[in-house]
């Protein structure tokens, strides 16, 4: 009996007769004789045909065989193993390729069920042929209802009819073309879909129409719709806004990640040159806008505030592109991630610089009125009244602080000064107590103005309080005392009477000595 390996060598002799076309399988068939394997046969039946082609050219290949070795009877016997090994890998293989479509239908069937994309089949005509649960949900027609019409008719209003249209002549010309476009529903709502559309073809390679899943985007246009007009609002807001909006991280230096077109009216400078672009840093920096005397305060606040998690405001000066001088207020706060860390500072600084002017000119108008009413003051709470050439009163009323002490001997002291007064009554009827301030202050005034060569006539001493200078040891021996003001008045008037008779005596006597002296000499 011929052994297959000599069996093989004959096959590959013998095939170099046979046409060129057949040759490949023959040596394909002499190889897998001689290694006991079907591998060879079935690699060369495999390269370009479908199963069913394949199982075919083996038995080809097997007749063949058996013919060029007629003369070997013993060699079908070993060639129809060989193929027939050949052909029940073919079948398991086959049996395999089936199971695994028939999984991957499944899982496709259910991927088709389950998706929640609305998903629909349509041939070459626009007709659909599928229609899963999801297009049922967004479209509101059932399967039944949807399955035999047209896709264009069925789902797409006259306004976007046109571009629909486009989308499946593209379609059908074998190009996939994604869209997004208005569609209607069932009840008559319009919604906007996005629609992922692919090819489908026949297995001669013709196109057989379109596959596509489209999902409600009705909700998110409007998002995003708002979010726009948000935006818009909100770079309106900004342009607006009297002073600076910003945002800044740390990298060698706080740089500007967002700042407000408001900074070129607050310092002079556009806010494209404190924005760095990639890698290269801004043309200016914000801080060094700043005062040198400023800058440590600023720092200090800002990195407080921000190691405590907490608002900061801090008012400084910067020098503006100009050169003048402008008065900041700052108000930020730092923005930490889920861990703690900082990312960023955000704040807003605004130009005060006006009313940090106003308020100082209101503080020294303040000053002025101020010191305008404390001089009104003085001059009702420590007045000086003439009662007659050469007399002044000064009634004082309410309690005695030690600057109002101070301001009792000046004005008396003046006083006395200014009128060349001989007499001054102090009057404390309306000092309603009389304490050691009091005392010392009655005391000092009565020395000052003794010291001027006035006397000082102390009125209005009630009996309690006559009761407490006694208590307090003071000695008053030196200032005459007299019970009301009218009673220090006509003290001053008998004085003055007293004074003027006095004087005219004097006068008086100073003529007779002048006559007698005359009449002697004649």
């Amino acid at each position: 009996m011929t052994s297959p390996l000599a069996i093989a060598d004959m096959l590959r002799a013998r095939s170099a007769s046979s046409p060129s076309a057949d040759r490949p399988l023959l040596v394909a068939l002499a190889d897998s004789l001689s290694t006991g394997h079907p591998s060879h046969l079935l690699t060369i039946v495999q390269s370009n045909d479908s199963i069913s082609a394949s199982f075919r050219r083996l038995d080809t290949v097997r007749r063949q065989a058996i013919t060029l070795l007629a003369d070997h009877p013993d060699a079908a016997g070993p060639i129809a193993d060989i193929v027939a090994q050949a052909q029940e890998k073919l079948i398991l293989e086959e049996e395999n390729l089936l199971r695994r479509e028939h999984l991957l239908n499944q899982r496709l069937e259910q991927s088709f069920l389950t998706s929640p994309l609305a998903t629909l089949e349509a041939d070459e005509h626009g007709i659909i042929t599928r229609w899963n649960p999801a297009a049922e949900r967004i479209f509101g027609w059932s399967a039944a209802e949807a399955i035999g019409k047209n896709a264009i008719e069925l789902l797409v209003p006259n306004i976007a009819r046109e571009q629909v249209e486009e989308v499946v002549s593209t379609l059908l010309s074998g190009q996939a073309k994604n869209s997004r476009n208005a569609n209607i529903t069932k009840d008559g709502r319009i919604i906007i879909c996005q629609w992922y559309n692919a090819v489908l073809y026949h297995s001669d390679g013709r196109v057989a129409g379109w596959l596509s899943q489209t999902e409600d985007i009705t909700e998110q246009i409007r998002a995003e719709e708002a979010l726009r007009e948000s935006q818009q609002r909100l770079a309106r807001l900004m342009r607006n806004l009297p002073g600076i909006a910003y945002r800044v991280y740390k990298k060698d230096r706080w740089v500007a990640e967002f700042m407000s077109e408001g900074v070129l009216a607050v310092t002079g400078y556009p806010a494209s040159d404190f924005i760095a672009v990639g890698n290269q840093p801004p043309r200016r920096y914000f801080g060094d806008l700043i005062l040198p005397e400023d800058r440590d305060i600023v720092r200090e606040s800002v990195k407080t505030a921000i190691a405590q998690q907490r608002q900061f405001e801090v008012m400084y000066r910067i020098r503006h592109a100009d050169g003048s001088i402008r008065w900041l207020w700052e108000r930020g706060t730092g923005v930490f991630n889920d861990d703690g860390q900082l990312e960023a500072v955000e704040g807003f600084i605004s130009d005060v610089t006006a009313e940090r002017q106003a308020a100082e000119e209101r503080q020294a108008m303040s000053e002025r009125i101020i010191a305008a009413q404390q001089a009104a003051l003085r001059e009702l709470s420590t007045p000086i009244v003439p009662i007659m050439q050469g007399v002044i009163a000064m009634p004082l009323i309410g309690s005695i602080d030690s600057y109002r002490a101070q301001q009792v001997i000046e004005t008396l002291l003046e006083g006395v000064n200014t009128t060349g007064a001989q007499i001054v009554i102090l009057d404390v009827t309306g000092v309603p107590v009389v304490d050691t301030q009091v005392a010392n202050t009655l005391l000092r005034s009565a020395q000052a103005v003794r010291l001027l060569g006035a006397e000082v006539l102390l009125t209005g001493i009630r009996p309690e309080v006559a009761q407490t200078i006694v208590g307090l040891g003071l000695d008053l021996s030196h200032i005459r005392t007299l019970a009301t003001l009218q009673d220090g008045v006509m003290y001053a008037l008998g004085r003055q009477s007293r004074e003027r008779a006095t004087v005219q005596r004097i006068r008086q006597g100073d003529h007779y000595d002048a006559r007698a002296s005359t009449g002697s000499r004649r």
